[in-house]
């Protein structure tokens, strides 16, 4: 850890398949942080898994992000949200910052948003098969908040 900050491997699900690439990868990482490397969800034009991947410096003195708004031309903004790869166990569910876990956690924090939930963490299983199917062309980026 350097300057507050902690290198995470991140999963990024819900992107549309016309967005699986590597330069969306980038905006994103760039988006969340010091972005080190995004990998390439295609292999031969075909995709590997159902989710980019990106490894992120995140500033860990405040709460992981948990997804962002896809604003999409003539459709309903889409949640894109992120699963962390070896999250450590000292995340709190609750604030969602990292040194601590919930059963101690004394940050005030909204009883009607649950973006901190167990699912922001991944399993270490290999991923599945690829997916199939396909969205329409998006349109901007909109991070979680932000109208």
């Amino acid at each position: 850890m350097e300057g507050g900050r902690i290198k995470f491997w991140i999963q990024v699900h819900g992107i549309p398949h016309d967005l699986m690439d590597k330069e969306t990868g980038i905006l994103i990482g760039e988006m969340l942080g010091v972005l080190a490397e995004a990998e390439d969800p295609k292999v031969d034009g075909i995709l590997r898994r159902p989710y980019l991947r990106i490894r992120v410096s995140i500033n860990i003195t405040k709460d992981l992000p948990t997804g962002f708004w896809l604003d999409r031309e003539e459709m309903l903004p889409l949640w894109v949200f992120f699963k962390y790869e070896r999250l450590p166990d000292s995340y709190c569910f609750n604030c969602g910052i990292l040194g601590h876990e919930k059963k101690t956690c004394k940050n005030p924090t909204d009883p009607t948003k649950n973006k901190h939930s167990p699912g922001l963490g991944v399993s270490q299983r290999r991923p599945g098969p690829t997916m199939g199917g396909g969205f329409s062309k998006q349109q901007g980026w909109r991070e979680e908040g932000k109208e």
